[in-house]
């Protein structure tokens, strides 16, 4: 039985010739885990990640800092799988943008591209509020492997104190729930009650 979520969202295309980094079975980078660490995730983001606001109208240059470093700075790390191509993806951007800039101080929202081309996913993230890997990154695969990624728009939310998947559903959260979930999370609860999601958005 198919949700609104999953009516309103795009399926994942297979990326050709894209192997998922060799992973050690005692590491907690293990896929097979049902319950992937933030330092997992971190060790695949231990290279360098394009900062948020670092692109402009007129130019497609951007600076980087460590990944470590920005996530850092932020209590829950919004992991973004998204692409252009998709409809319900650009949609749903310039919400996300908005929200992730009301609310820098605690989320940082760092996208992982399923565009076609590096020059899609620039002019995608463009004014954005997004951090974002490189395009393909070598962990493209990993990521999506280990946090079963099926469909886009896929917003996962991730406690940084505690390296622990807060949902999946941060999409949901973000458009039923903006202005208090980053609250629940503090407050240990999902972020979108039940009665939430079958409202309609305004």
């Amino acid at each position: 039985m198919s949700t609104n979520e999953d009516l309103e969202s795009c399926p994942v295309v297979p990326t050709p010739n894209s192997n998922p980094l060799e992973i050690d079975e005692s590491s907690e980078l293990n896929p097979s885990s049902s319950k992937p660490e933030l330092r997992g995730i971190l060790n695949l983001l231990s290279g360098d990640i394009s900062a948020p606001s670092s692109l402009s109208e007129t130019t497609v240059t951007h600076y980087s800092m460590p990944s470590r470093e920005y996530v850092a700075t932020k209590a829950y790390i919004c992991l973004y799988f998204s692409a252009a191509w998709c409809p319900p993806c650009r949609a749903f951007s310039p919400k996300l943008s908005k929200w992730a800039k009301e609310h820098e101080d605690d989320v940082g929202v760092i996208f992982v591209s399923h565009d076609t081309s590096e020059k899609e996913m620039l002019g995608f993230v463009q004014n954005k509020n997004f951090a974002f890997m490189p395009f393909r990154d070598r962990t493209f695969t990993t990521l999506n492997q280990i946090l079963s990624v099926s469909m886009l728009p896929t917003l996962v939310i991730v406690n940084r104190s505690n390296g622990k998947v807060i949902t999946h559903w941060g999409r949901t959260c973000v458009e039923k729930n903006p202005d208090h979930c980053v609250e629940e999370w503090k407050n240990g609860r999902a972020g979108v009650s039940w009665l939430q999601t079958l409202c309609t958005i305004s």
